[in-house]
């Protein structure tokens, strides 16, 4: 038995099988030699598909959550077309003539390291929601969907973090609790997690594991424990 102490974020006692949640990455690499009206156009476009689903995935969230969290969509939506945010990325592929989404990688990373230095707590995770709606504009430049983790069956999810578009594309239905490596409980998805009322965990640093899949764990979301059988 293996017991690791975090920080307990909402509370609960769950067991049950241990699933370790992959992000499906989108990570771009520096192309040269790009148009670069033809990658503000094609930028555009991924641009305008993410606001259509964060829009839908506001009204989801308002609907199965709670209409202030549904909000949390409707700020990435916001973020999406925020001026200063696009100027960057456009300035960067004219500058740069690089493809969209090495710019916008390099975006999301400057403006989320501006949150996560700042003293607040509740600031700095605003970092994740930068990082969220980056995630979203590469997905959308890569022709790949959205969609939650197949956990094939009831199970305790395990992640290194999970950002609000993540937790809310979950099948929370088959959802036992949540454990991830960081994260407070100043994250939008924890924040999510407690008014679901999912026992969660937080900050387990590097001492739970992907070789945990599948094993039996246990979430004291109270404690602050995961343990491992």
């Amino acid at each position: 038995m293996i017991v690791i102490q975090g920080r307990g974020i909402s509370a609960g006692i769950v067991q049950g099988r241990l699933h370790c949640f992959h992000r499906v990455g989108a990570a771009a690499v520096m192309r040269a030699g790009a148009d670069p009206e033809e990658e503000k156009a094609r930028l555009a476009e991924a641009q305008a598909q993410a606001v259509r689903q964060l829009e839908a995935l506001a009204e989801r969230c308002g609907r199965e959550v709670s209409n202030a969290a549904g909000l949390v969509f409707s700020t990435h939506a916001m973020l999406l077309e925020d001026e200063s945010f696009l100027e960057y990325i456009t300035e960067f592929i004219d500058r740069e003539h690089c493809c969209a989404e090495y710019a916008v990688q390099m975006a999301g990373k400057s403006f989320a390291a501006a949150f996560e230095v700042m003293d607040d707590a509740y600031m700095r995770e605003r970092g994740e929601d930068v990082m969220d709606v980056t995630w979203r504009l590469l997905r959308g430049l890569a022709g790949a969907g959205a969609g939650g983790a197949e956990l094939g069956g009831p199970a305790i999810v395990a992640a290194s973090g999970l950002n609000p578009t993540e937790f809310i594309e979950l099948d929370r239905s088959q959802v036992l609790g949540i454990v991830t490596q960081r994260g407070s409980k100043d994250s939008h998805a924890a924040i999510m997690a407690q008014l679901l009322h999912i026992p969660t965990v937080c900050d387990l640093g590097s001492a739970l594991r992907e070789d945990y899949h599948g094993r039996t764990a246990q979430v004291d979301g109270s404690a602050g424990t995961l343990i491992i059988f």
